[in-house]
């Protein structure tokens, strides 16, 4: 259970010396999105994604891939003699799918990519070719976060990729519209101010500039002593390079509680239309998912009730 926000809102004006930046402010010129994957499986989960996928490849003149991996042909329950007829139903689906997605991506640059196989080889070999820079999908939402949320394709594109991957989770998809896609107003940044961490905060600042957003900036503390969170305030305020100029005045939030519940509550306070979060690179994290299951990051994934956007160090 979280108890009350320590502190809501610190003005960075007034603050005497600046000690250091975590971003540095030619990092923040580097960011673009020239190549996005939009990984589908042309469920309504993936298609709650859409709109994300298509606003940022309008804003940064993305190319989109568009790609889909068809699985091998198997239905262990179901009698040999009608596997033709179920795939040929899936095949009358994908084709289906692939005609609405043309008729959403005109205008913008984009190709069809259906490989068959096994999903993350596909992925990581198309990621590879094609210089991604950002991965978007949407994600399956379960009863107990404990269990596999997301589904195991998106937990293991999660888990793998060294990519930026932009998630849409279950709890978004009744306001997952264009509109909304348009209209990133509040950005949350989360930090534990570990270096993985960090990675996140030049995708939040080059965000906020690009959509004029207000750029929220929060540190989640279990034990609030006034030294520790005058110093989380500090290293907040450091964390946007010096010079960097932003529509809006940003905000620094110190949030007492477990890291994963302390992020939610104040997305949910803030009415926060994206979450960003540095992570782990996928060299630095266990082979198996158990880790990744029970990490912050994948639990702020999966309830959150905005896109969340989490950058690999």
């Amino acid at each position: 259970m979280l108890n009350s926000t320590i502190d809501v809102q610190v003005s960075s004006r007034g603050v005497a010396s600046r000690t250091y930046s975590a971003v540095d402010s030619a990092t923040l010129h580097q960011i673009s999105f020239k190549n996005i994957l939009f990984a589908t499986d042309f469920s309504p989960a993936t298609k709650a994604a859409l709109p994300y996928a298509e606003e940022l490849a309008r804003r940064y003149g993305s190319t989109v891939h568009l790609v889909h991996v068809v699985r091998p042909d198997f239905y262990p329950y179901v009698p040999p003699s009608e596997w033709p007829s179920i795939a040929r139903e899936e095949e009358e689906f994908r084709e289906k799918g692939k005609h609405q997605l043309e008729a959403e991506f005109q205008g913008f640059p984009h190709e069809f990519i259906f490989p068959s196989g096994d999903v993350w080889k596909n992925l990581a070999r198309i990621i590879e070719q094609n210089n991604i820079d950002l991965i978007v999908l949407g994600t399956h939402g379960r009863t107990e976060v404990e269990k596999v949320l997301m589904g195991s394709v998106a937990e293991e594109i999660l888990r793998r990729t060294d990519c930026p991957v932009l998630t849409v989770g279950h709890a978004v998809f009744s306001k997952a519209t264009h509109a909304a896609a348009a209209d990133l107003n509040r950005i949350l940044y989360a930090t534990d101010f570990s270096p993985e961490s960090f990675a996140g905060a030049p995708y939040a600042i080059s965000l906020a500039r690009e959509y004029r957003a207000e750029l929220i900036l929060m540190h989640a503390i279990q034990k609030p002593e006034p030294g520790r969170v005058n110093s989380a305030f500090q290293t907040l305020r450091d964390v946007i390079p010096f010079g960097t100029r932003l529509s809006q005045e940003p905000r620094y939030i110190v949030e007492r509680g477990a890291p994963e519940a302390a992020i939610l509550n104040v997305a949910r306070k803030q009415n926060a239309d994206l979450i960003v979060m540095g992570v782990r690179g996928a060299s630095a994290l266990l082979p198996v998912s158990t880790r990744f299951v029970t990490s912050i990051a994948y639990m702020v994934v999966a309830k959150s009730v905005c896109p969340v956007l989490t950058v690999h160090a």
